[in-house]
């Protein structure tokens, strides 16, 4: 499904969390500015560095939030179409994914660009091929095992795989909420009763996480564990299938 952005005719945009995210950061920024030029010596200082930093860490979380769940920050009605929940969610997932592919892609284009220039000229044709090529698959592993592969074809044959950007400490509910959010098919809060995910190569099943292994142990609604304590690594391929 294709999403405009576009606003319908006579009808304004909601206001979402961006546009109050940048005022709030111009507000700050004048006012921390207006305050440096009244003050001297220390206080000006901290008032500079103050000045810098605050915008550098909000934008970088912010572009954090964007890259991994962007739909956080977009509500359906900023779009002419109306879509659903489900399709919303859908349509920025999609744009995150062919991201991740762009951004292979360049990476490989970059290699391919970069490393004819450097090698020696006593490499003949083949050999400066050769070493391109085996620089592009290092990097593609590399890329692989900074992420995990998901197949949804045990839930529903026509929903595409989800290549999801983690690290050996992302939190198992941030890896959880991207899953279910881009399937749609199962109910909310329901991993470890309606579905469960298990490793395509050793058939393991990871039961024991979510939010209801959270709530029969008492820790409350969120696991927040990194996904290393529950066995689940970079570069791991994950199959999502119905439990029952």
């Amino acid at each position: 499904m294709v999403v405009s952005q576009t606003g319908a005719a006579g009808q304004p945009k909601v206001l979402n969390p961006l546009w109050i995210i940048s005022l709030f950061l111009t507000v700050s920024e004048v006012a921390v500015g207006a305050a440096a030029t009244q003050t001297q010596g220390w206080l000006q200082a901290l008032l500079v560095i103050y000045s810098a930093v605050f915008p550098t860490g909000v934008a970088a979380t912010f572009f954090a939030i964007l890259i991994m769940k962007p739909y956080v920050l977009y509500a359906p009605k900023d779009y002419s179409s109306n879509p659903s929940v489900n399709d919303f969610v859908e349509a920025l997932n999609s744009s995150r994914s062919r991201g991740i592919e762009n951004m292979e892609a360049s990476i490989r284009q970059a290699i391919e660009g970069v490393i004819p220039k450097i090698i020696d000229e006593k490499f003949g044709q083949r050999d400066q091929e050769e070493i391109v090529a085996n620089a592009v698959r290092a990097a593609q592993t590399d890329f692989l095992l900074r992420t995990i592969h998901v197949s949804y074809l045990a839930l529903d044959v026509t929903l595409s795989d989800l290549v999801l950007p983690v690290n050996a400490d992302t939190p198992v509910q941030q890896v959880l909420d991207e899953i279910w959010s881009a399937q749609g098919v199962v109910p909310a809060h329901s991993y470890g009763r309606d579905w469960v995910l298990f490793d395509a190569e050793t058939k393991h099943q990871y039961r024991d996480m979510g939010t209801i292994w959270a709530q029969r142990n008492r820790i409350g609604l969120v696991d927040s564990r990194p996904i290393h304590e529950v066995g689940i690594r970079p570069g791991a391929r994950l199959v999502a299938a119905r439990l029952g």
